[in-house]
């Protein structure tokens, strides 16, 4: 089967892509629609008219859960069923820091430095990684940058007046693509293993 994907930057398309071929060899990545940013929120009712099978990945950011985001996307309608909408708590970078063994491996830091997971939601059973601040920010500011490989500090590290290190999605890419323990990163993140489950019976 065929499916579109949506991500608003290429990190998040880079763990789409991923996830589909770990999971679903039998889905074939048929486009990539184009967002940018803060078009997500727009663009993605619009995706939920469309007949073809899309999957959308978005960061939970600046709301409290991911219901508040949905009810504010997307009002009283319902999500169909070919349209898999998911959310990363905090930001999709927070998934794949929840390898927290493969992830301080790779980026040659201490596994401390990434904090334990705690339960966000006692009822639910919903664990997740709290960082201190925007996850894609902890890692650069406060792994990155206390990283031994000179390579991976250098691309991730934001130079003066930059948000993101200079090599941010070319070094974080092969990361994804080869090294990333899916599993072990849904241990520690609710809304990773549930996106997994989602996706299995998609």
């Amino acid at each position: 089967m065929k499916v579109d994907i949506v991500g608003e930057d290429e990190v998040t398309r880079a763990v789409l892509k991923r996830m589909i071929s770990a999971y679903r060899n039998d889905l074939s990545i048929d486009k990539i629609l184009p967002v940018r940013g803060g078009q997500i929120k727009v663009s993605a009712p619009k995706y939920n008219l469309l007949q073809s099978p899309v999957i959308l990945l978005t960061d939970l950011d600046v709301y409290d859960c991911p219901p508040s985001l949905i009810q504010d996307w997307f009002g009283n309608t319902a999500l169909n069923s070919s349209y898999l909408f998911r959310i990363a708590y905090g930001e999709t970078e927070s998934w794949l820091m929840a390898d927290r063994k493969g992830f301080s491996k790779w980026i040659n830091a201490d596994i401390n430095l990434i904090p334990l997971p705690s339960i966000v939601d006692k009822r639910k059973n919903i664990i997740e990684i709290i960082f201190p601040y925007k996850p894609s920010l902890y890692m650069m500011k406060k792994i990155a940058s206390a990283s031994k490989n000179d390579t991976i500090r250098d691309s991730l590290l934001p130079k003066e007046g930059a948000k993101k290190g200079p090599l941010y999605n070319s070094i974080l890419v092969p990361f994804i693509e080869k090294i990333w323990n899916i599993e072990d990163a849904a241990k520690n993140s609710t809304s990773l293993a549930k996106t997994l489950e989602r996706l299995k019976s998609f």
